[in-house]
């Protein structure tokens, strides 16, 4: 690379890193690009859970797109499937020499076109992809290593950025599902505290000693403990055809006796399906609401019938004349078992001698209710609880995920620090995991991920605090806190020894069983050294030196150097 290639890189990777979304990011490299290279069709392709997926495209001069919702490949036709597969399969630059471009339209003059893909691999694996068309392939071939070194550049920076978009998506979708969640507990919570008020009038309905005192409390107890605006209680005499006035509320609210008021039963719509519907709560928007037969104002009107087994006895007139509230579904549920309670009292008090039997039917079913609503709320704790498992767990092998990890590196870096112990970190990675899932299939790699994760747990139950997580792909991270240099290559031997001893056939290696490759390293924090270059960085690199120098090994990075097994 010539002092100017090295130059532009830098300035393509500052710039890169100012980009504040995924989708800055991509058009930042892609018109970078397609103005350097020369290219005149480019798309990005990323690795995600096993799946191949279009997150932007590139076309002609300014034709930029990207895809919020990721395309899989299979559903993607701007990039050659053999030339994919061949770049996938090989981990290496593919080009193929045509006379017109992947996509070009039947009128385009023949000329000749290089087709290029390009692999983005991290730890020996394909990360994403780049794949481009150009008529000019000398500028290409020229900037080949310009292209290397920026591939190597990107790999880190796309990875983090994916992951930086799952992590936002999955905190949206827990807020959402939080927001949601809150908004039906505190709908239940008000349900439950009417459900509350609600028990507490029906026992001081239980506790009136007369018709005319039940009716007058019911009215009093509706208006101070249900939010009711204006009700009624109009018994029925079904011989005479009559319906009969008790107490009701003036249009003030105000308690009326109304026990003078009587009139034929109304063949009104209203009336005729309430009294056809037992346990029922008949409500009518936008009616007439009257004061006797006086109209007083326009709101909803709501009627429920009480009822003697299959005889209806009266039934009780609600409206929301002075408020003008809207009616809910917990408000007419309320409403319904308001109305059954004044019926059975009133049943209680004409037939005293059913009134124990009857006392305790209608305790049972409110404890029932309120039973039902503490058992949701059980629930939906529970489901708050288990949505905050999940996300911190992996989905696959049961052990902690990288945000937990990521999590509990900062706790424990902290703690580290403050108590001047040592912290280590074991990266560990399963040898040659891509030769055995070709081999024998993804059911059998998943299988085998988690035996081994099952093991490094087993492995690690004696260090209590210490946190084991699947941190990608086939690869693991265990956080020892307090464990020294000396002790953390014993622990990082005995997990790999462990690991062979599972004795899992691996036919395509050496070894001939699964084995893994470990890479460690310790540090006791201090000032303001960098978590990330302490840990993560050395101890990835210590991880990479087993896997060079032959794998199933640990590798201790000490400074400068490292330290073999």
């Amino acid at each position: 690379m010539t002092v100017c290639d090295i130059t532009g890189l830098n300035d393509l990777v500052e710039q890169l890193a100012r980009q504040a979304n995924m989708e800055r990011w991509c058009y930042c490299l892609m018109s970078s690009l397609h103005k350097d290279l020369k290219l005149d069709s480019i798309t990005l392709l990323v690795e995600q859970d096993d799946r191949t997926y279009v997150f932007a495209s590139w076309v002609g001069r300014s034709d930029y797109r990207y895809y919020n919702q990721p395309l899989l490949m299979t559903e993607y036709n701007g990039v050659p499937t053999g030339l994919f597969e061949q770049a996938k399969q090989n981990h290496e630059f593919v080009r193929a020499y045509v006379n017109k471009p992947y996509k070009a339209l039947w009128n385009i003059e023949d000329s000749l076109w290089c087709q290029i893909l390009l692999p983005i691999q991290m730890h020996g694996r394909n990360v994403a992809y780049i794949y481009a068309e150009t008529a000019n392939s000398a500028r290409f071939e020229a900037s080949i290593h310009y292209v290397e070194k920026l591939l190597v550049v990107l790999a880190s920076d796309i990875s983090a950025r994916v992951l930086q978009q799952e992590v936002i998506h999955h905190n949206i979708t827990r807020r959402s599902i939080e927001a949601e969640l809150e908004v039906r507990k505190q709908s239940i919570t008000d349900y439950l505290g009417l459900m509350r008020n609600l028990h507490e009038v029906t026992l001081k309905l239980s506790q009136a000693t007369q018709l005319d005192t039940l009716y007058r409390q019911a009215i009093e107890l509706g208006r101070a403990y249900l939010g009711i605006d204006r009700m009624a209680i109009f018994l029925t005499d079904f011989e005479s055809n009559l319906m009969l006035g008790t107490y009701g509320t003036s249009p003030d609210g105000d308690l009326v006796d109304r026990k003078s008021f009587y009139s034929q039963i109304p063949d009104h719509p209203l009336v005729n399906e309430a009294l056809s519907h037992k346990n029922h709560v008949v409500v009518k928007e936008n009616a007439p609401l009257y004061f006797g037969k006086v109209q007083v104002g326009i709101g909803w009107n709501a009627m429920i019938a009480m009822w003697n087994g299959t005889e209806c006895i009266g039934w009780v007139a609600v409206d929301n004349l002075i408020n003008q509230r809207a009616l809910s579904e917990h408000q007419k549920e309320i409403l319904k078992l308001f109305g059954a309670a004044i019926g059975q009292q009133i049943v209680i008090r004409r037939h005293y001698d059913s009134i124990k039997e009857l006392n305790i039917d209608l305790e049972k079913r409110v404890i029932r209710r309120t039973q039902e609503l503490q058992t949701t709320n059980r629930a939906l704790e529970e489901a708050n609880r288990s949505l905050e498992l999940l996300s911190m767990q992996d989905g696959l092998t049961g052990i902690a995920n990288r945000r937990f990890f990521d999590l509990r590196l900062s706790r424990y870096w902290q703690i580290a620090k403050d108590k001047r112990v040592p912290l280590t970190l074991l990266m560990i990675d399963v040898d040659n995991f891509k030769s055995f899932n070709d081999t024998n299939g993804h059911l059998e790699g998943d299988h085998c991920l988690k035996m081994i994760a099952s093991r490094i747990e087993s492995e690690l139950e004696v260090h209590k605090k210490s946190v084991v997580c699947r941190y990608g792909g086939e690869e693991f991270a265990c956080l020892l806190p307090t464990v020294d240099k000396n002790m953390a290559i014993m622990v990082a031997e005995d997990i790999r020894r462990a690991i062979v001893d599972l004795a899992i056939p691996h036919f395509t290696a050496n070894s001939h069983v699964v084995t893994v490759s470990v890479g460690i390293h310790t540090v006791t924090p201090a000032g303001e050294f960098s978590m990330s270059e302490a840990l993560m960085t050395l101890a990835d690199k210590a991880l990479y030196k087993a896997k060079t120098k032959g794998r199933n090994c640990t590798v201790q990075w000490e400074g400068k150097k490292e330290v073999c097994n």
